[in-house]
């Protein structure tokens, strides 16, 4: 085991690259900014009325990916400051959340899930390539992990539940030439962390 921050000085050292930061600490007005954005916007979503149709026989990827952009794309639809959108390219992350009035990026990695279990230590890959963070993304480089969780009724997907992981440089990470983490590690880790569900009321 090891943290986000080391991993990324060892991975420069096994790409032959230089040693930057590639993961800073979060400004907590950020962190409370984007979060309280969210809150609003997932309460504000159809979710509970509107399904995501799942073939069956469709893979665990193919889900992941379906949920992100269904997720993404409604968000989008009740966020105002923030736009949740593609980062071109293979490798971490898939998407970038873009601060609207300053245009500052933030790494968005969007993960799907039928629920968050804090004693799941199943791993949850981050990225084993650290080329797209260094091109994409300018210092200082803030990392939010989000977590969709469903529920499949009969092959239509109901996203019920929204997690947001604040990753911090101190926040545990697995190492197997990449950087992964697991909802049991996600549970433990001291980053600042926030859920929505549909039942909660909207202030």
């Amino acid at each position: 085991m090891s943290n986000f921050d080391d991993y990324y000085n060892d991975l420069a050292a096994w790409e032959q690259n230089p040693v930057v930061p590639l993961i800073d600490v979060w400004i907590p007005n950020d962190v409370q900014n984007i979060s309280d954005e969210f809150r609003v916007a997932f309460q504000a979503c159809s979710f509970a009325a509107t399904f995501l149709p799942v073939p069956p026989g469709t893979t665990n990827q193919s889900v992941g990916n379906k949920v992100a952009e269904f997720f993404s794309t409604d968000m989008n639809r009740h966020l105002e400051g923030f736009r949740i959108e593609g980062c071109s390219g293979p490798g971490y992350p898939d998407k970038e959340l873009r601060e609207v009035d300053t245009g500052r990026l933030f790494l968005c990695e969007i993960k799907a899930t039928s629920h968050f279990n804090p004693n799941d230590s199943n791993r949850i890959v981050l990225t084993s390539s650290s080329e797209k963070v260094r091109r994409k993304f300018k210092p200082p480089r803030h990392h939010l992990l989000v977590t969709a969780c469903y529920v499949d009724q009969a092959g239509q997907l109901e996203l019920q539940e929204t997690r947001l992981d604040f990753l911090e440089p101190t926040t545990p990470v697995n190492v197997r030439l990449e950087a992964s983490v697991s909802q049991r590690l996600l549970a433990q880790a001291s980053h600042r962390n926030f859920t929505f569900r549909h039942s909660d009321a909207t202030e």
